[in-house]
Protein backbone atom coordinates (compact mmCIF):
# COMPACT_ATOMS: atom_id res chain seq x y z
CA UNK A 1 0.00 0.00 0.00
CA UNK A 2 1.69 3.28 -0.90
CA UNK A 3 2.80 5.76 1.77
CA UNK A 4 0.21 8.02 0.51
CA UNK A 5 -2.64 6.35 0.19
CA UNK A 6 -5.49 8.45 2.24
CA UNK A 7 -4.18 11.66 1.24
CA UNK A 8 -6.92 11.67 -1.10
CA UNK A 9 -9.86 9.65 -1.91
CA UNK A 10 -9.30 8.24 -5.52
CA UNK A 11 -12.41 7.22 -7.05
CA UNK A 12 -11.91 3.25 -7.02
CA UNK A 13 -11.86 3.68 -2.87
CA UNK A 14 -15.14 6.14 -3.55
CA UNK A 15 -16.70 3.59 -5.68
CA UNK A 16 -15.55 0.69 -2.81
CA UNK A 17 -16.63 2.43 -0.10
CA UNK A 18 -20.34 2.93 -1.89
CA UNK A 19 -20.18 -0.87 -2.63
CA UNK A 20 -19.41 -1.88 0.87
CA UNK A 21 -21.85 0.72 2.39
CA UNK A 22 -24.93 -0.08 0.22
CA UNK A 23 -24.33 -3.85 0.53
CA UNK A 24 -24.01 -3.47 4.09
CA UNK A 25 -27.56 -1.86 4.20
CA UNK A 26 -29.12 -4.66 1.99
CA UNK A 27 -27.51 -7.65 3.92
CA UNK A 28 -27.80 -5.64 7.80
CA UNK A 29 -32.23 -5.57 6.58
CA UNK A 30 -32.12 -8.95 5.22
CA UNK A 31 -30.28 -10.74 8.00
CA UNK A 32 -32.27 -8.58 10.94
CA UNK A 33 -35.85 -9.15 9.27
CA UNK A 34 -34.63 -12.93 9.31
CA UNK A 35 -34.10 -12.64 12.85
CA UNK A 36 -36.97 -10.78 13.44
CA UNK A 37 -39.36 -13.33 11.92
CA UNK A 38 -37.75 -16.17 13.81
CA UNK A 39 -37.92 -14.17 16.99
CA UNK A 40 -34.03 -14.14 17.54
CA UNK A 41 -32.22 -11.46 18.91
CA UNK A 42 -31.42 -8.54 16.04
CA UNK A 43 -27.85 -8.23 17.24
CA UNK A 44 -25.36 -8.30 13.50
CA UNK A 45 -21.74 -7.25 13.33
CA UNK A 46 -19.67 -5.53 10.63
CA UNK A 47 -15.96 -6.08 10.84
CA UNK A 48 -13.24 -3.99 8.69
CA UNK A 49 -10.28 -5.78 8.84
CA UNK A 50 -7.92 -2.70 7.21
CA UNK A 51 -9.94 -0.03 8.29
CA UNK A 52 -7.69 2.91 7.69
CA UNK A 53 -8.46 6.62 9.53
CA UNK A 54 -11.92 6.91 8.64
CA UNK A 55 -11.38 9.69 6.95
CA UNK A 56 -9.25 10.81 4.27
CA UNK A 57 -7.03 13.73 4.51
CA UNK A 58 -8.97 15.60 1.93
CA UNK A 59 -12.14 15.37 4.12
CA UNK A 60 -14.03 12.47 2.40
CA UNK A 61 -15.48 9.71 5.17
CA UNK A 62 -14.51 6.01 4.44
CA UNK A 63 -16.26 2.57 4.93
CA UNK A 64 -15.95 2.72 9.15
CA UNK A 65 -17.89 5.78 9.81
CA UNK A 66 -20.49 5.30 6.98
CA UNK A 67 -21.23 2.76 8.69
CA UNK A 68 -21.43 3.86 11.54
CA UNK A 69 -23.55 6.86 10.16
CA UNK A 70 -25.90 4.80 8.61
CA UNK A 71 -26.27 2.35 11.99
CA UNK A 72 -27.02 5.81 14.41
CA UNK A 73 -29.64 6.57 11.82
CA UNK A 74 -31.55 2.68 12.03
CA UNK A 75 -32.84 1.87 15.20
CA UNK A 76 -32.54 -1.54 15.01
CA UNK A 77 -28.67 -1.46 14.04
CA UNK A 78 -27.95 1.50 16.94
CA UNK A 79 -29.08 -0.90 19.38
CA UNK A 80 -27.64 -4.11 17.46
CA UNK A 81 -24.89 -3.35 15.47
CA UNK A 82 -21.48 -4.30 16.91
CA UNK A 83 -18.49 -2.86 14.98
CA UNK A 84 -14.79 -4.15 15.08
CA UNK A 85 -12.52 -2.05 13.08
CA UNK A 86 -8.76 -3.00 12.56
CA UNK A 87 -5.54 -1.53 11.46
CA UNK A 88 -2.03 -2.84 11.84
CA UNK A 89 -0.90 1.08 11.56
CA UNK A 90 -1.70 2.52 15.67
CA UNK A 91 -1.35 5.79 13.73
CA UNK A 92 -4.43 5.13 11.47
CA UNK A 93 -6.29 3.49 14.84
CA UNK A 94 -5.86 6.70 16.60
CA UNK A 95 -7.28 9.13 14.04
CA UNK A 96 -9.60 6.68 13.61
CA UNK A 97 -10.76 6.48 17.58
CA UNK A 98 -10.68 10.72 17.11
CA UNK A 99 -12.82 10.48 14.06
CA UNK A 100 -15.44 8.16 15.90
CA UNK A 101 -15.10 10.34 18.67
CA UNK A 102 -16.62 12.90 16.15
CA UNK A 103 -19.79 11.50 14.66
CA UNK A 104 -22.71 13.18 15.89
CA UNK A 105 -24.96 10.35 17.85
CA UNK A 106 -22.13 7.84 17.97
CA UNK A 107 -22.82 7.68 21.90
CA UNK A 108 -26.51 6.32 21.17
CA UNK A 109 -25.29 3.40 19.65
CA UNK A 110 -25.34 0.47 21.94
CA UNK A 111 -22.17 -1.17 21.06
CA UNK A 112 -19.37 1.55 20.62
CA UNK A 113 -17.51 0.27 18.25
CA UNK A 114 -14.20 -1.53 19.23
CA UNK A 115 -10.83 -0.84 17.44
CA UNK A 116 -7.62 -3.39 17.42
CA UNK A 117 -4.17 -2.95 15.64
CA UNK A 118 -2.99 -6.31 14.95
CA UNK A 119 -1.27 -7.53 11.80
CA UNK A 120 -3.97 -9.60 9.68
CA UNK A 121 -2.89 -13.48 8.48
CA UNK A 122 -4.57 -16.14 9.54
CA UNK A 123 -3.82 -16.20 13.32
CA UNK A 124 -6.61 -13.98 13.19
CA UNK A 125 -9.00 -15.70 10.86
CA UNK A 126 -7.72 -18.95 13.44
CA UNK A 127 -9.42 -16.77 16.38
CA UNK A 128 -12.81 -15.90 14.59
CA UNK A 129 -12.83 -19.70 13.82
CA UNK A 130 -13.06 -20.45 17.44
CA UNK A 131 -15.40 -18.45 18.65
CA UNK A 132 -19.62 -18.84 18.04
CA UNK A 133 -20.35 -16.03 15.65
CA UNK A 134 -23.34 -13.94 15.38
CA UNK A 135 -24.47 -13.05 11.76
CA UNK A 136 -21.32 -11.26 10.21
CA UNK A 137 -20.49 -8.83 7.28
CA UNK A 138 -16.60 -8.63 7.03
CA UNK A 139 -14.69 -6.27 4.72
CA UNK A 140 -11.86 -8.49 3.32
CA UNK A 141 -9.99 -5.96 1.27
CA UNK A 142 -7.60 -8.60 -0.41
CA UNK A 143 -4.21 -6.26 -0.66
CA UNK A 144 -3.01 -5.59 3.09
CA UNK A 145 -2.89 -9.19 4.73
CA UNK A 146 0.19 -11.14 4.59
CA UNK A 147 -0.47 -14.82 4.95
CA UNK A 148 -4.41 -14.81 4.21
CA UNK A 149 -5.77 -15.86 0.66
CA UNK A 150 -9.31 -14.61 0.03
CA UNK A 151 -10.58 -18.48 0.52
CA UNK A 152 -9.42 -18.87 4.51
CA UNK A 153 -11.71 -16.51 5.82
CA UNK A 154 -14.47 -18.54 4.17
CA UNK A 155 -13.03 -21.99 5.05
CA UNK A 156 -12.73 -21.02 8.39
CA UNK A 157 -15.70 -18.96 9.40
CA UNK A 158 -19.22 -21.53 9.26
CA UNK A 159 -21.74 -19.00 10.85
CA UNK A 160 -24.43 -19.31 8.71
CA UNK A 161 -25.49 -15.84 8.29
CA UNK A 162 -20.98 -14.94 8.11
CA UNK A 163 -20.47 -13.33 4.97
CA UNK A 164 -16.84 -12.20 3.68
CA UNK A 165 -17.21 -9.18 1.30
CA UNK A 166 -13.98 -8.85 -0.90
CA UNK A 167 -13.84 -5.30 -3.57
Amino acid sequence: MRDYFFDEQLDQSEVKTAIVSKYFDAWAKVIQGSLKAKRKPLTIAYIDLFAGPGRFKDGKKSTPLQILEMAIQNDDLRNNLITWFNDKDPANISTLIDEIDKVEGVGSLTHFPKTFTQEVGTEIVKLFSEIELIPTLMFVDPWGYKGLSLYSPRQSMTHSHYTTFSV
